[in-house]
């Protein structure tokens, strides 16, 4: 579809971090299949709470997509019920957020049962409001006011009735698969096998890092979020076995109910003896500061203490002494407690010694008295 991309700044001072941010949803919006025609951005210290853009910038953004012939409009912040339903009333076109086209990428990508229940929980998370409010109106429209011997109460409790017995269901399977994978866990920790877990921001090079150290031939793309449900595979290395996972990529300020979703897959993390973080080093100063950043939170919300870190700084290939110099000490700064291992997946640098340091940090986790999860 045609698309526009809109975007609220709040901090007038910021002259980079939300150009970075515009960037990254053109890039979903591609990754989606979209054609990106345009963009509207809009200076507000706070968003509108009907429309999140002040009215005047919606009637203007209506006759922009209008003349560019967009059919979607795709905006950068999470839009609560009230507000996506008001912009699509005003705009007479379909409007989704970030939450949404995450989603979309997300469907485009999974083939697996878990994956898809996973999807299938994220989307409830958010339709179950909307659809509410829209049945809500619907019914006032239609003078059936949900109440006492209204049909309009029927239909309304109905529909509401109908996602909220959806959502239960899912959750039960996924609670389901998620007891058998913690005893799985528990048969791994009794072996003695030490697990590290390769974790970071799409497109950083987890699943190419996974594939050159392990000998496999997972899927590649440049497309985000290419690996939603977590690969494994027994590594030995100078006679020292590792089990070692490759997981789900990480993205700028992801909603908490999207992550919430996924909590069957990021147990993989949270549960690691050794996470390894890959990042692209490659990327410009503020962009890699930015994607650092939501990296390490994300982690720090899954309880990984720096003692269970280690920081594979990846795609060194693509910059010259000069670029290298200038990035490492950015990354130094936002990971200082942590060692960095400079590497090119591509070209194989650097891999022996990331080798080295997970079978270093893999002996000292086997030495350690096993603790049932």
């Amino acid at each position: 579809m045609r698309a526009w991309i809109c975007y609220v700044k709040t901090d007038p001072h910021d002259h980079e971090v939300y150009r970075a941010k515009i960037r990254e949803l053109i890039e979903l919006a591609k990754a989606a299949g979209h054609e990106v025609v345009g963009e509207t951005v809009q200076l507000r210290l706070r968003p509108h709470s009907g429309y999140l853009f002040g009215k005047g910038k919606v009637l203007e953004l209506r006759e922009r997509m209008e003349g560019a012939a967009a059919e979607l409009a795709i905006f950068y912040d999470v839009l609560t019920s009230a507000q996506k339903y008001n912009i699509t009333t005003a705009l007479g076109t379909k409007v989704i957020d970030r939450y949404d086209l995450t989603l979309e990428i997300f469907e485009m990508a999974s083939f697996d049962r878990l994956s898809k229940l996973q999807i299938e929980l994220a989307g409830l998370e958010k339709a179950i409001p909307y659809e509410k409010l829209q049945a809500s109106l619907r019914f006032r429209r239609g003078r059936e006011h949900p109440g006492p011997k209204s049909m309009g109460e029927y239909a309304y409790h109905s529909t509401v009735s109908t996602l909220y017995k959806m959502k239960a269901s899912v959750k039960r399977e996924i609670e389901l698969r998620r007891s058998e994978r913690l005893v799985q866990l528990r048969k791994r920790r009794r072996s003695g096998i030490p697990t590290a877990c390769l974790a970071g921001y799409y497109n950083a090079g987890k699943t190419s890092l996974f594939n050159a150290l392990t000998g496999t031939r997972r899927d590649v793309r440049s497309t985000p979020f290419t690996t939603l449900a977590s690969k494994y595979s027994r590594w030995t290395n100078h006679g020292d076995a590792i089990l070692l996972i490759d997981t789900i990529g990480f993205a700028m300020d992801l909603d908490p109910r999207l992550i919430a979703s996924f909590s069957l897959t990021l147990d993989d993390i949270r549960l690691a003896d050794l996470v390894i973080l890959v990042v692209d080093i490659s990327d410009d100063p503020t962009l890699l500061e930015l994607r650092v950043n939501t990296s390490a939170g994300i982690l720090r919300s899954l309880g990984i203490a720096d003692e269970r870190l280690l920081v594979a700084a990846n795609k060194v290939d693509k910059l010259d002494e000069r670029g290298l110099g200038q990035r490492l000490p950015v990354l130094r700064r936002l990971v200082s407690s942590r060692p960095i291992v400079p590497i090119s997946v591509s070209e194989g640098r650097g891999l022996s010694s990331l080798a080295r340091e997970i079978t270093e940090r893999g002996r000292e986790i086997a030495a350690k008295p096993t603790v049932e999860a």
